[in-house]
């Protein structure tokens, strides 16, 4: 039967307000929209560093390891993501110019090494971005001040601060996969960070996978590692040790004091570096080095003090950050230069996910002594207490990844189910203007779901992996909304492992022509989700067409081949329509279903189900010429199909070891020509980013929402979004 595309009037979403093109799909509850939120937002993946610039501090900077970064134009209040060519998925440092805050430098990073990362430069404040010196590193879980500017080098004619230094990281020390180029040391620019230098051996070999400080007054160079403190006076040519303790921190304050933290406690040195004395330790807990480890009154050991910061507009303010073993950190806020101490607090507030345990990193106001940016879980925070007490403060920062294939359910408009692979998920019923936190595992830090499905405003279904990513999925049924959660009795596992005779593709699916009939992996019911049965010869749904007919994969046991595959009775038996040699990654029918359009080995192809295969060269499967990325590699991961337009066809590409340029592409005349929906022109530089944002990169999978047509893009750790047509 026809899927009926009646009209439907939604609630407004928060970003209504936003012209036709990206509007952001942030997490966020009524509660919080009440208390004043604009957009809302989740956060969800890892935070790196947080900047703000040193004039007015109107420019702030977000970093994550692998979700990108974001910009705040208001002090920190409201945020955008910034990646318009910043090809690395995340950045584990970055740094403003002192003197003209157009100028920002990243050290752009992935949980594995690339070719692509390394230093990259934007002079519009981070409204666009270009690589100024590629390496070959990964920088994961690497929070040093890697980068600084050297403040007394500024030249008002050339409109930059000249020298800057950066510490490039010992990757070769640490555990991870990906492309490396072991070349650690100091580097050095002369114009801003426009070209580069590694000095000489000597000073790489003291200086590099080194924290950074610069006096602020004589561009003393600073830099402190596991073997001590060191000093540069010829801007980095020639060091020499002042102390001879392990520094893990250092921090220039505006009254020249500098700072240091060490394993078990905190310095601070009033004659450039030359000689340090120990900070006051009232309220740090009483660390204490116990066969060799540091502990203290809380309970902690393996205790690490690191991160320090100091205010530009009051030196006496200092802030530092202690690691200690399982995820337990701390955050110590001084207002009376270093002798007392108290432990700052962090407010989760209406954010939407759990809090999780992060480090501290700060950036203080320039002018503003009480006004402080940070993060607390996965999201940003400020303080206007001076440190005190940080607040949740990541309205527009969403990044939220949804693994499997996402799918909008035909029989109930705006009503969406998104499973988390991190973080449980969460439900709609207006279309993302509001959401509710679905618990889905009981456990306080998330939970790893997948191929999720609202079969109806009651019940909602996921899997559950319960040993991490790769682990069975045990299927979860909430009948309440998403309130409460339990494993369905004796439904069937599956997991998303191909190599696994038990596989299933992470995929949640709801029949157009029957709410009963539902899919998640290769499951089906028939009864709304009271019992499920693993089908045969289908290892999950992706798509269905105007007459009712269901298309999906089945990954054959032991063999890389899979049969795409269709269905005429809601899923009992299956055709196969042919097989591929490799995986089926998505497939997507034009309401007539004289089209299929699948992704493969990283190419999108199509497909006459009906025709005379005899008749078209002997070969059904025929290769749509779609735009590359900027490597010139094809890499779709995702199709989409207007159920109302056949001629509207949508595909997603996704590079995972970097950004694609060419990530969300669009065709209106059934796959002949293409555009690019990324934005790739540099984003607004004033305040209003209402020129269209910077959305839908890295696309997971894409969608057409069949009750408003407009499409919508889950992302691989860079948020929800919806593209919405001008017409």
């Amino acid at each position: 039967m026809p899927i009926a595309l009646a009209a439907v009037g939604l609630p407004p979403h928060p970003a209504a307000a936003e012209p036709a093109g990206w509007q952001r799909i942030p997490l966020v509850t009524q509660a919080a929209l009440d208390a004043g939120a604009r957009f809302g937002g989740e956060g969800c993946q890892w935070p790196y560093d947080v900047a703000m610039d040193k004039t007015d501090g109107g420019l702030a900077l977000f970093t994550t390891d692998v979700g990108g970064m974001w910009r705040s134009l208001d002090g920190g209040t409201t945020w955008e993501p910034c990646n318009v060519g910043h090809t690395p998925r995340g950045s584990s440092d970055v740094a403003i110019d002192p003197h003209f805050p157009a100028r920002v430098l990243s050290d752009g990073m992935n949980s594995m090494g690339s070719a692509v990362n390394g230093l990259y430069l934007s002079e519009d404040r981070a409204a666009s971005w270009r690589p100024v010196f590629r390496a070959a590193l990964s920088n994961f879980r690497d929070r040093r001040q890697k980068i600084v500017f050297d403040p007394t080098t500024r030249d008002d004619a050339a409109s930059l601060t000249r020298v800057v230094y950066w510490s490039r990281t010992e990757e070769f020390n640490r555990e991870n996969w990906g492309e490396f180029e072991y070349l650690p040391g100091l580097y050095r620019s002369g114009d801003g960070g426009r070209t580069w230098t590694r000095l000489n051996d000597a000073a790489s070999d003291v200086a590099g996978h080194s924290s950074l400080a610069v006096h602020p007054t004589t561009g003393r160079l600073l830099a402190g590692n596991e073997r001590g403190v060191f000093v540069s006076d010829d801007r980095g040519e020639s060091f020499r040790r002042v102390l001879d303790r392990p520094c893990t921190g250092l921090a220039a304050g505006p009254d020249g004091r500098l700072w240091m933290t060490r394993p078990d406690g905190i310095m601070a040195s009033t004659d450039g570096g030359e000689s340090w004395a120990e900070s006051g330790r009232a309220g740090l807990g009483n660390p204490r080095t116990e066969g060799g480890t540091v502990v203290d009154d809380a309970g902690r050991s393996g205790v690490r003090f690191q991160l320090p910061a100091v205010s530009p507009a009051d030196p006496d303010r200092v802030l530092v950050t202690t690691a200690a073993d399982d995820y337990l950190f701390g955050r110590h806020v001084s207002h009376d230069g270093g002798r007392t101490w108290a432990d700052a607090a962090v407010d989760p507030g209406t954010a939407f996910m759990p809090q999780n345990a992060r480090e501290g990193v700060y950036a203080w106001h320039p002018t503003d002594p009480d006004r402080v940016l940070s993060f607390g879980g996965d999201w940003p925070t400020a303080s206007d207490d001076g440190g005190e007490t940080f607040r949740w403060s990541g309205d527009g920062q969403n990044a939220i990844y949804i693994a499997g294939r996402f799918n909008v359910n035909p029989h109930h408009a705006g009503l969406w189910f998104l499973p988390s692979q991190d973080y449980n998920g969460g439900v709609t019923h207006d279309g993302g203007a509001t959401w509710r936190y679905t618990p889905v595992s009981g456990l306080e830090w998330g939970g790893f779901c997948y191929g999720g499905l609202a079969i109806s405003p009651e019940v909602i279904v996921t899997g559950l992996a319960t040993g991490g990513w790769g682990s069975p999925r045990v299927l979860q049924r909430s009948t309440d909304g998403g309130a409460t959660w339990s494993p369905v009795p004796e439904a069937p596992v599956w997991v998303g492992d191909r190599e696994s005779p038990n596989y299933g593709e992470d995929s949640g699916f709801s029949h157009p022509g029957d709410p009963e009939i539902a899919f998640t992996g290769p499951l089906r019911t028939a009864d709304g989700g009271q019992t499920w049965e693993r089908m045969d010869g289908c290892s999950g749904v992706f798509a269905a067409d105007a007459r009712g007919r269901l298309y999906g994969g089945f990954q054959r046991p032991g063999s890389a081949e899979n049969d795409v595959v269709r269905s005429a009775d809601g899923g009992e038996t299956w055709e196969v329509l042919m097989t591929i040699p490799a995986a089926l990654e998505d497939a997507a029918a034009t309401p007539e279903g004289d089209r299929l359009f699948i992704v493969t080995q990283g190419r999108l192809w199509k497909i006459l189900p009906d025709a005379d295969r005899s008749a078209v060269l002997g070969n059904p499967l025929l290769l749509v010429d779609t735009p590359p990325v900027g490597t010139g590699e094809h890499r779709v991961r995702t199709v989409a199909v207007d159920p109302a337009d056949g001629s509207r066809v949508f595909a997603g590409q996704r590079m995972d070891t970097q950004t694609a340029d060419a990530g969300v592409l669009r065709s209106t005349d059934g796959g002949a020509t293409w555009e690019n929906l990324n934005r790739t022109d540099p984003l607004a530089r004033g305040g209003d980013a209402g020129d269209g944002l910077d959305g839908g990169r890295e696309p997971q999978t894409v969608r057409v929402d069949p009750h408003t047509g407009d499409l919508i893009v889950t992302t691989g750790c860079f948020g929800v979004w919806r593209h919405v047509r001008a017409d």
